[in-house]
C-alpha cells in the first residue's frame, strides 16, 4: 500500500506598498509580516528535515523584502518611531494603525500594551489624551508584537524591551527598527538554502498579482458567472499578462539563483488562454482549486459529514494539460482541509487541531488504498494572515504537525515537483474551466460597480498607453510607465473594491489604485484624465438607488443577462473578513426585483438545486410567508405562518435548471397589492436550513427591500 502524498502551500503575498516614485511604502505590512511570519515559516520547517514543504513568493512582495533589508524602503510606522514630537495627523494615524493586531491573543498578552488599548477610546475622543511618551510607547509595543515571539523570548535586545515595557526612548525605537531590518534581512539566505537543500520548492506567482484571465479579456469573467456586468469595452491585456510571468521568473531566478518550475497563478485564477503563456517561461506545473477541477470535469465534489471528499480519486491526483507552448502539470487543492488550517484549527490548542488534520489525512489514505501510487493532497492556503490567530503564531500546532508528518510511516510530505518527479500525471485533462479558488469564479474582483469602473479607468490608461508605445519613446520612460501600470493591474485594489471585503484602509487603498493610474499617465507625459482623480469607493450605494422595474420570464437560463441585468444583487458577505477569505458557500448570489405586480427571485448555488432543501422567508409588516422546495422536488410551495402553523397558499412559478432557480411571488398573495409607498419586504433565503452544513443569506438579520419604490424607480 503506497503512503499518502501531501503538498503543504504557504503562499506568502502582500500588496505593492511603495508609492509611486518613492521609497516610502504606503502601509508597514511587508515589515511587520516579516519580521513575524515569513522568516518564521520557515525557521519552523527547518526543524524537520524529512518535512518537504512549498512556498510561494510573490515577485512584487519580494522586491519589497530586498529594499527593506538594503535600506531603500521604509513605512511611515519606522519614520514616526524616530521622531521627537507628534502632529494631530500622525497621532490620529497612529491611534488607529497601532492597535492592529489580534487583541485577546496578542495585544492582552502584555499587560502594558493591554493598559494603552484600554484607554484608547479616550484618546480617539481627544488624541491629546495620550502624552507623547505614550504614542511612542505605543509605536515600540506594536512593532514588539509584530515581531516572532521566538525573537521576543530569544533575542537579547527584543526580551530586554518587552521586559521595559514603557517609557521607551528614540534610541530603543532605533534599536528595535534596527533589529527588524536585520530580521527581514536573513529571509531570502534561509529560503536560498533550504531550496538548494531540497527542503522547500519555491514557486512563483505574476509579478504584481493580477488575475492572469482577466487581464487577458475581461470577458472570461463571464464564463463561470453568465451574465456578470463586466466592463465595456472588455480590458484586454494579454501581452501584459505574458510579461508579468516573465518578469516574475526573472526576479526569483536572481534573488534565489534557481528558475521557478511551479507556479500558483493569483488567487488561483485560471483560464485556458494563460496555459501557453505559463508554459513559454518553463512553468511546468501549475495549482488551483478542487472548485476548478469540478467545472472541468462536470463534477460536483460531495463532502461526507466529516468533510472528506468522496470522490478522492478523481481529486487527488495531478492531471495534464496541454498548450502550444509545452505541456503541464496541475494539481488541485483540497479547500475543505486548507480552511481548516486557516480559519478552524486557531480555536483548538495545537496538538488536537495536528491530530484531527492527520486523523483526516489517514482517512484519506484508507480510502485511497487500493490505488497503486501515491495519492496528492494539496494543501494551499495563506501563510501569513492566520498566525496572529493562533497560539504563540501557530508554533504550537506548526511543530505539533510537523513532527507528526515527520514520524508517520503512511503520510509523506512531499513539494509538488517531487511527487510529479517520481509520478507524473497520467490523465489528460481536456479543458481547463475558468475561475478562481473563490467560488470558483471571478466575483471578488470584477462585477461590482467599484470593479467595473476601476476596470474601464485601468483600460482607460491600458488604451493611451498603446497609442503612446507606437511613438517609440525612450527605453527608462517605457519601464516606468509599465511598472505603473502593472502594479494598478495587481488583484489587490480589486479585492477591496469587492462587496465581499472591507478594511480600515479602504480609502487608503482606493487612493493608492488612483495614484497608480495617474503615476503612468504622467510617466507618459500626459495629462490624466480629470475623472480618474474621483474616489471610486462608494459607487455600489449609489447604484443601489438608481435599480429599476423588472419582468423577467422564469426559464432558469444560465446567463442572467437578458431577463436579470438590472435586477439588485444580494451576494454572500466574506465567510471571513480582511485579507483572508474561505473558499466560499453554497449560495452564488440572489438576483432580485419587482413590477406593480410580482416580486421576482434568481438564487443561484454552486451545485444542482436537486441537491438542496431551499427555504425563502418573505415578511411583511404584518404576515410572514415561507416558499418551500424540498430536496428532489420541483415545485415550490408558498405558505403563510400563522402561530407556528403553514397555511399553505399553493405551487409558486417557478423554474428550475441545474443549480438555478427563478421564482415569481404575486404581491396579491403577499397582501401587499396595490402598491404603495412606504411597503416593505423583509427577505431571507435558506439552503439546507435544518441540517450542520446550512447556509442563510444574509447571515445575520434579513434584507429589507421596499418594492414599491423599486416599481416606481
Amino acid at each position: 500500500m503506497p503512503s499518502l502524498h501531501v503538498a503543504l502551500i504557504w503562499h506568502m503575498h502582500q500588496p505593492y506598498y511603495r508609492q509611486p516614485k518613492s521609497n516610502m511604502a504606503l502601509l508597514p505590512w511587508v515589515r511587520l509580516h516579516a519580521t513575524k511570519d515569513y522568516l518564521h515559516m520557515a525557521q519552523v520547517v527547518e526543524h524537520y528535515p524529512d518535512v518537504h514543504v512549498t512556498f510561494t513568493l510573490v515577485p512584487s512582495l519580494a522586491e519589497q523584502i530586498r529594499d527593506y533589508a538594503a535600506g531603500n524602503l521604509q513605512d511611515r510606522v519606522m519614520v514616526l518611531a524616530l521622531q521627537p514630537y507628534f502632529s494631530p495627523d500622525d497621532k490620529h494615524y497612529l491611534l488607529n494603525m497601532c492597535f492592529s493586531i489580534d487583541w485577546d491573543n496578542i495585544i492582552r498578552r502584555y499587560p502594558r500594551y493591554e493598559a494603552i488599548l484600554n484607554r484608547r477610546h479616550l484618546a480617539l475622543l481627544n488624541p491629546d489624551y495620550f502624552s507623547e511618551q505614550t504614542y511612542r510607547d505605543l509605536i515600540v509595543w506594536f512593532n514588539l508584537a509584530w515581531t516572532d515571539p521566538n525573537l521576543l523570548e530569544q533575542d537579547e535586545l527584543l526580551r530586554s524591551l518587552v521586559q521595559k515595557g514603557q517609557h521607551y526612548s528614540i534610541a530603543d525605537a532605533e534599536q528595535l527598527i534596527s533589529r527588524q531590518l536585520e530580521i527581514v534581512g536573513d529571509i531570502m539566505p534561509i529560503f536560498r538554502r533550504m531550496q538548494d537543500s531540497g527542503q522547500l520548492e519555491i514557486i512563483t506567482v505574476p509579478y504584481y498579482h493580477p488575475i492572469l484571465p482577466l487581464l487577458i479579456d475581461s470577458d472570461i469573467a463571464q464564463r463561470p458567472s453568465p451574465g456578470l456586468p463586466v466592463p465595456t469595452p472588455p480590458f484586454k491585456a494579454a501581452d501584459d499578462a505574458r510579461i508579468q510571468i516573465a518578469q516574475a521568473v526573472a526576479l526569483q531566478t536572481e534573488l534565489l539563483g534557481r528558475r521557478p518550475r511551479g507556479m500558483w497563478p493569483s488567487e488561483g485564477a485560471v483560464s485556458p488562454e494563460m496555459l501557453p503563456m505559463a508554459a513559454a517561461q518553463g512553468i511546468r506545473w501549475l495549482a488551483t482549486d478542487e472548485a476548478i477541477l469540478g467545472s472541468s470535469l462536470d463534477v460536483y465534489f460531495q463532502r461526507d459529514a466529516t468533510g472528506l471528499v468522496e470522490q478522492a480519486d478523481l481529486l487527488y491526483q495531478p492531471y495534464l494539460l496541454q498548450s502550444e507552448q509545452g505541456d503541464l502539470a496541475v494539481v488541485f487543492r483540497d479547500h475543505d482541509l486548507s480552511d481548516r488550517v486557516g480559519f478552524t484549527y486557531q480555536h483548538l490548542g495545537g496538538e488536537q487541531a495536528a491530530e484531527d488534520m492527520i486523523v483526516r489525512l489517514k482517512r484519506i489514505h484508507h480510502r485511497m488504498r487500493h490505488q497503486e501510487t501515491p495519492a496528492l493532497v494539496p494543501i494551499i492556503l495563506d501563510g501569513e494572515n492566520a498566525w496572529e490567530h493562533y497560539q504563540h503564531n501557530g508554533d504550537l500546532f506548526l511543530h505539533a504537525l510537523y513532527r507528526r508528518l515527520q514520524q508517520d510511516p503512511d503520510i509523506k510530505a512531499v513539494t509538488v515537483h517531487e511527487h510529479l518527479r517520481t509520478y507524473p500525471p497520467k490523465q489528460v485533462l481536456p479543458e481547463l474551466a475558468s475561475g478562481s479558488w473563490i467560488r470558483g469564479d471571478y466575483t471578488t474582483w470584477i462585477g461590482d460597480p467599484e470593479h467595473n469602473e476601476a476596470w474601464r479607468r485601468l483600460g482607460q490608461l491600458r488604451e493611451c498607453y498603446e497609442r503612446w508605445l507606437a511613438g517609440d519613446p525612450e527605453d527608462e520612460h517605457i519601464a516606468d510607465a509599465q511598472r505603473y501600470l502593472f502594479a494598478a493591474e495587481g488583484s489587490d485594489w480589486f479585492w477591496w473594491y469587492s462587496h465581499h471585503n472591507s478594511s480600515d484602509q479602504d480609502a487608503l487603498y482606493d487612493q493608492t489604485f488612483i495614484d497608480y493610474l495617474i503615476a503612468a499617465y504622467r510617466a507618459m507625459d500626459i495629462e490624466p484624465p480629470e475623472d480618474i482623480f474621483a474616489p471610486i469607493q462608494g459607487l455600489s450605494e449609489r447604484a443601489e438607488r438608481m435599480a429599476v422595474a423588472i419582468s423577467p420570464r422564469l426559464n432558469a437560463d444560465p446567463d442572467a443577462s437578458a431577463q436579470w441585468s438590472q435586477a439588485r444583487l444580494l451576494r454572500p458577505a466574506a465567510a471571513s473578513s480582511g485579507a483572508m477569505q474561505q473558499a466560499g458557500g453554497e449560495i452564488r448570489v440572489v438576483r432580485y426585483g419587482n413590477d406593480a405586480n410580482y416580486l421576482y427571485l434568481r438564487l443561484e448555488l454552486m451545485s444542482p438545486l436537486e441537491q438542496h432543501h431551499v427555504e425563502i422567508r418573505l415578511q411583511t409588516d404584518e404576515r410572514e410567508y415561507l416558499l418551500s422546495q424540498g430536496r428532489d422536488q420541483v415545485t415550490t410551495y408558498l405558505y403563510q405562518l400563522v402561530d407556528g402553523s403553514h397555511i399553505s397558499l399553493g405551487p409558486a412559478n417557478c423554474a428550475v435548471q441545474g443549480s438555478l432557480m427563478e421564482i415569481s411571488a404575486p404581491f396579491a398573495r403577499l397582501g401587499l397589492s396595490p402598491l404603495t409607498p412606504g411597503m416593505a419586504i423583509a427577505l431571507s433565503v435558506g439552503i439546507d436550513p435544518n441540517e450542520a452544513s446550512g447556509e442563510r443569506l444574509p447571515a445575520k438579520g434579513n434584507l429589507v427591500i421596499d418594492p414599491a419604490t423599486d416599481a416606481r424607480s
